[in-house]
């Protein structure tokens, strides 16, 4: 009993911003009712492996059940109407647009069900001169400003990891879409919501953003703040990663080190002094980092409480016993692909814990059926729906 159980989320979501935002609340409870056109989500193509599982498809639709549905037939119209009007919100990425071409849009699903709450995730924002625009990951590193942060001088504009914008444009759908449940919870009215990933990559980076249209500059460093962030190369040729965030605790990262010397160096005792020799000093601690393994590092700045980590792989994650005791890698035995590992619910709560209760749906419309009956269709109505090839899909 997750805290979203007994909310059911009518979901249109494909590939990865969208998705990603229902899989949040799947794992918090909500039931998923995925919507997949005939053939299936197209995002069940990516990231396939040698022996046909799709590592991308099942991280972002487990939990969820599926309904294969042909969206541009009349009745499958009357379908969505249906279920709408037991549903507490609906979940889309579509091009903008194209749920009112199908006569499913908001104000057609409001007049259903008045407390649906009608989730949007866009490229640019519903507003504006390019509100109808398509999109995807890359459109948004670059138009939100995080591949322009990340190129030097002369450099080529290049992208950070793929997806990173799909998943935060995600994240931030979802807490849109709780907002407005809250909303509903308190008033009883439903309402449209639209989370773009232009726009979360614009807040993702707010900091940065502030900072850069600020008018006047930044002060030298070491007069802003005392913060020393740094990654070595240890004698075992793994890397590590330590520091601070505030000036009263070099002395800390010194003792770590072995480096208390330099807590009383003038060149470095002040936040001014460093950084004005931050070359210096860097020099000096990765001279030290090299002589010894990670872990005994790891271990004495531990011990002087100064924050670190071995910088992990995605395999060193896996087996992290902190990422194993806080659930973060979800492990199961799948029917088909044998032993899956995936990333595990984010939150951790003490009373309605977020889990893992099901795989992705294995091929599109696994619960056409179980979906039709919840949503108040007979036995009858469902065989014509599939008659007519307006439904289609396993029949759990």
């Amino acid at each position: 009993m997750g805290p979203l159980t007994g909310i059911r989320i009518l979901d249109f979501t494909r590939f990865q911003q969208g998705t990603f935002a229902t899989v949040l609340l799947a794992d918090l409870g909500a039931d998923v009712w995925k919507v997949e056109q005939p053939g299936g989500d197209p995002g069940r193509t990516l990231g396939r492996h040698q022996d046909g599982f799709s590592s991308y498809f099942e991280s972002l639709n487990r939990n969820k059940r599926s309904l294969c549905l042909d969206l541009t037939k009349p009745e499958g119209r009357e379908v969505v109407l249906r279920l709408a009007a037991r549903a507490d919100a609906v979940a889309e990425n579509f091009r903008p647009g194209t749920m009112d071409k199908l006569g499913i849009g908001y104000d057609v699903l409001s007049r259903v069900n008045p407390a649906l709450v009608f989730a949007s995730a866009s490229m640019f924002g519903p507003n504006g001169p390019r509100g109808r625009d398509p999109g995807y990951d890359t459109i948004a590193q670059a138009a939100g400003g995080l591949m322009m942060f990340h190129t030097r001088d002369g450099d080529t504009p290049t992208g950070v990891q793929g997806g990173l914008a799909d998943q935060t444009g995600g994240t931030m759908l979802a807490h849109a879409i709780l907002a407005a449940l809250i909303h509903r919870l308190r008033t009883g009215e439903g309402q449209k919501v639209d989370v773009s990933l232009y726009g979360s990559q614009v807040a993702l980076q707010g900091i940065h953003v502030a900072r850069q249209l600020h008018h006047t500059p930044l002060r030298p460093p070491g007069e802003s703040s005392g913060v020393l962030s740094h990654r070595a190369l240890c004698g075992d040729g793994r890397w590590i990663a330590f520091g601070f965030l505030e000036a009263k605790h070099f002395p800390k990262l010194c003792a770590g080190l072995e480096l208390d010397e330099l807590a009383i160096d003038p060149r470095f005792a002040t936040s001014a002094a460093r950084g004005k020799h931050h070359g210096e000093l860097v020099e000096l601690i990765d001279a030290r980092v090299i002589t010894r393994p990670a872990a005994e590092w790891i271990e004495r700045l531990r011990t002087a409480d100064c924050p670190c980590t071995v910088i992990h792989d995605y395999e060193m994650i896996a087996a992290d016993p902190q990422a194993r005791a806080n659930g973060y890698i979800h492990e199961e035995e799948h029917p088909v692909w044998g032993h899956v590992r995936t990333q595990g619910p984010v939150a951790l709560l003490s009373k309605t814990p977020a889990s893992v209760r099901c795989h992705a749906p294995i091929t599109p419309g696994d619960h056409t059926d179980a979906i039709l009956h919840e949503g108040g269709f007979t036995d009858a109505e469902v065989a014509e729906l599939r008659a007519k090839g307006v439904v289609s899909g396993g029949q759990a």
